[in-house]
């Protein structure tokens, strides 16, 4: 498909603009300014009849006299007796139908086509018994509107002239920002951050030179945070890799006693599941973010869910010194079981991770017309207020608490936030009454 640069269209625009208007100005004034000075014409022919009629004697001198110093004009005059006889100069472009309305009415005004020229003729009865007329061709009327309708041509042509050139102006101006908008958008797509984006004096445009400039800072923050999220990641590897590398070169050496090979292989065994866990949450946070991740929606009991959920983590609780308590009602949701349980036991090991020996974790359910919400929470130390809007941004929390309490691997609550979005169902963070965090699931009932 071929394209045409802005600025030609909007030049081109502009152009047919303006021819249009000169056509449709044409069109419309040529008729009027015609009409308008037939009529003017006609209305001096009357004027000029009337004063004849009215004062035959001194008309008639005034009009030779008029003739003898500016020239002769188009204009014929004609004396109708009361008997029909016609004298004068006008009195061969009469007919005899007009010379008979004249007579009997008193007035006459007509328009006669005359050897292929149209005339105007009015006529007046005097007081003393005959009757004036005047005729005059509207040949002059007609030489004089065509120079008007030339000047007029000349004015529309300038007005496209100028309308082209207020659209070359008009386009640069706005292709311009376009311009430096399209470039700014090139440069961030080639890597660079932190690119200037200029201001236009048009809205729209402005708009858009602000929206590229927020999708610079977003950029930005977010391959910020991709950096911080693998240097986590590299760091969290790293460390049980450092120590099966070491151990595995220990029992290379036989430099680990007989007596200590099976607590080396419980050590080596534990490194390896925290390595297995951490590619397990990497494969499911891509699979989350896949276009083909599948839904596979029914009807779910929610009691027997959490009556499944505690039951599947009673004895981790239970090693941990924690109490997990399960408090819902029958209620039915649309949604898939195996997300749902999975969305939940990300919370739950969150929640019994964060919460000391003798501390209680609760899952419950708050039931709406329109909505059942599922909140788990515990009796841990809680999120710093600050941090809350950062909750289920990977790594985020995992770099800022590794030092100061136990973590998982940093993607456990964006992996529970990415299953909730694509069951549409939405994930909310908040801290506790008197301690603790919240996570509440709400689910739509449908």
């Amino acid at each position: 498909m071929r394209t045409a640069p802005l600025s030609r269209r909007i030049l081109l625009v502009t152009l047919a603009g303006g021819v249009v208007v000169a056509l449709v100005a044409l069109v419309l004034t040529v008729p009027v300014v015609t009409g308008v000075a037939r009529d003017q014409a006609r209305e001096e022919l009357v004027r000029s009849v009337d004063s004849l009629a009215a004062k035959p004697a001194a008309a008639a001198r005034l009009i030779a006299q008029e003739q003898k110093v500016l020239g002769r004009d188009d204009r014929r005059y004609a004396i109708v007796r009361r008997g029909g006889n016609v004298t004068g100069a006008a009195g061969d472009l009469l007919t005899d139908e007009q010379v008979a309305e004249l007579l009997s009415t008193g007035t006459l005004s007509a328009t006669s086509t005359v050897d292929g020229e149209t005339i105007l003729i009015e006529g007046r009865e005097t007081r003393r018994g005959f009757s004036a007329v005047a005729v005059q061709p509207v040949t002059g009327v007609d030489e004089a509107t065509s120079a008007l309708r030339r000047r007029l041509l000349l004015a529309l042509l300038l007005g496209i002239a100028a309308a082209g050139t207020l659209g070359l102006v008009l386009s640069r101006t706005l292709t311009r920002s376009v311009a430096a908008a399209a470039g700014a958008a090139r440069r961030l797509a080639a890597g660079e951050r932190g690119v200037p984006i200029g201001t236009s004096s048009v809205r729209e445009f402005d708009d858009m030179g602000n929206a590229v400039a927020t999708l610079d800072e977003a950029l930005a923050t977010s391959e910020g945070r991709q950096r911080e999220f693998l240097l986590s990641i590299s760091h969290e590897i790293r460390t049980p890799l450092t120590a099966l590398r070491g151990y595995a070169e220990a029992l290379a050496d036989g430099a680990v006693a007989p007596a200590d090979v099976p607590a080396t292989g419980e050590t080596l065994v534990a490194e390896t599941a925290r390595l297995d866990r951490f590619v397990s949450d990497l494969l499911a946070l891509a699979r989350l973010e896949a276009d083909d991740f599948t839904i596979e929606a029914q009807d779910v009991s929610v009691a027997g869910l959490l009556d499944d959920l505690q039951q599947a983590w009673q004895v981790t609780c239970e090693r941990e010194g924690v109490t997990l308590l399960a408090v819902t009602g029958p209620a039915t949701v649309r949604a898939d079981p195996m997300r749902l349980r999975q969305l939940l036991d990300g919370l739950v090991e969150n929640a019994v991770r964060a919460t000391p020996a003798g501390g209680v974790v609760e899952v419950r359910t708050v039931s709406t017309v329109t909505e059942l919400t599922i909140v788990v929470t515990d009796t841990g130390p809680g999120i710093d207020p600050a941090d809350l809007s950062d909750v289920f941004e990977r790594g985020v929390l995992h770099a800022r608490y590794r030092d100061v309490r136990a973590v998982g691997t940093g993607l456990g609550l964006s992996i529970a936030h990415r299953l909730a979005t694509r069951m549409g169902m939405r994930i909310e963070s908040r801290n506790g009454v008197d301690r603790g965090s919240e996570f509440a699931v709400v689910v739509p009932i449908r």
